[in-house]
């Protein structure tokens, strides 16, 4: 159970009831689990919140065979375990070689990377444990993916670290997933 309710209709104030409602409506129900389960207590936050994760989702410069390496990777680097169970099997399902996946939920060294997974897994790894990416890990993340799709990349790995934060803050704990093991935190 997460530190604070999930959010129910009679939660939230007058005032914010339309931005609510214009949430609910796009995604079809209120969230019963996950992020913004907790994040429509304020749902002008979530509103943006997932205004953002759709517009560097859709983003077409950053393949989504690397986009789910990348949320996999942000999940493991911030031990969030709701982004793993959310986004290990569909990893798996696009094609994310099972021994990455499960390397990158071990901690272990990766191997047989192509290049453009080497730039995003490291691009990710150093932008989250050093707050910047080297010189050579962005020149070589702007060589595989040009100008645009390293400013996808940059943002995709906020965006999901934000979540991340208010997963973890939260204590939101991921269910267990039918084929894919749990992160170990």
């Amino acid at each position: 159970m997460a530190r604070i309710p999930f959010v129910t209709p009679n939660d939230v104030p007058a005032n914010e009831r339309l931005t609510f409602d214009n949430f609910v409506k796009a995604r079809g129900s209120v969230p019963a689990a996950g992020p913004y389960a907790l994040l429509l207590h304020m749902p002008e936050l979530a509103q943006r919140m997932e205004s953002l994760r759709l517009c560097v989702r859709e983003e077409a410069s950053l393949p989504q065979k690397i986009q789910e390496l990348v949320m996999i990777t942000v999940a493991r680097e911030m031990d969030c375990g709701y982004i793993w169970h959310a986004h290990a099997a569909e990893a798996r399902r696009i094609g994310v070689r099972g021994d990455i996946i499960d390397g990158i939920r071990e901690k272990r060294a990766l191997n047989g990377l192509d290049a453009d997974q080497q730039a995003a897994v490291d691009f990710t790894q150093e932008l989250l444990r050093k707050r910047k990416a080297s010189a050579g890990t962005f020149e070589r993340a702007t060589a595989g993916f040009g100008q645009r799709g390293t400013l996808t990349l940059t943002n995709l790995i906020a965006c999901y670290a934000m979540l991340a934060y208010n997963m973890n803050a939260y204590e939101l704990q991921a269910p267990a997933h039918a084929t894919e093991k749990s992160l170990p935190v």
